[in-house]
């Protein structure tokens, strides 16, 4: 894998993606997360997503820290981290739905856009699980340290 340095090489890596743990601030004060589905990866490093404006979880994001997590499915994992912005303008919405997003929304829901407008992006590689075996071996018998994978940031 070419190591990402931009976000729009990170939106690349991602093309098919469709899931990421949302993590905020609870009323509490401490850190709670769901699985919420991606609606949009901006070339900037944005994500949109569709939620229910009715959820407790959500007011007290609006403009608050947020941190999107997403695991590609082969061996990469990509955190997002910024601020929540929240848009209820009718356009947003329209232009983020989709059919399966209506499977989601019961007839009581209140749909809102939200947005991680995103200040950092930060990214890890593994390599096979093979590789590593073989890493890890080579590294005990030469008293090394193994190469099993790489990370980096990306400041948006």
């Amino acid at each position: 894998m070419t190591e990402p340095a931009t976000a729009q090489d990170v939106k690349r890596l991602l093309d098919g993606v469709k899931t990421a743990m949302l993590t905020t601030p609870d009323e509490r004060g401490t850190l709670s997360a769901r699985p919420v589905t991606i609606q949009q990866i901006t070339d900037v490093g944005d994500l949109w997503f569709l939620v229910d404006a009715q959820a407790d979880w959500v007011r007290p994001t609006s403009s608050g820290p947020i941190n999107a997590a997403i695991v590609d499915g082969n061996d990469v994992w990509i955190s997002f981290a910024g601020r929540a912005e929240l848009d209820a303008s009718q356009a947003r919405i329209d232009e983020l739905t989709d059919p399966m997003s209506d499977a989601f929304f019961g007839p009581d829901a209140e749909p809102i856009a939200l947005r991680v407008a995103t200040d950092r992006i930060e990214w890890w590689t593994a390599a096979g699980k093979l590789t590593q075996v073989l890493e890890i071996a080579k590294a005990k018998l030469t008293g090394s340290t193994p190469d099993i994978g790489s990370s980096g940031t990306i400041e948006v």
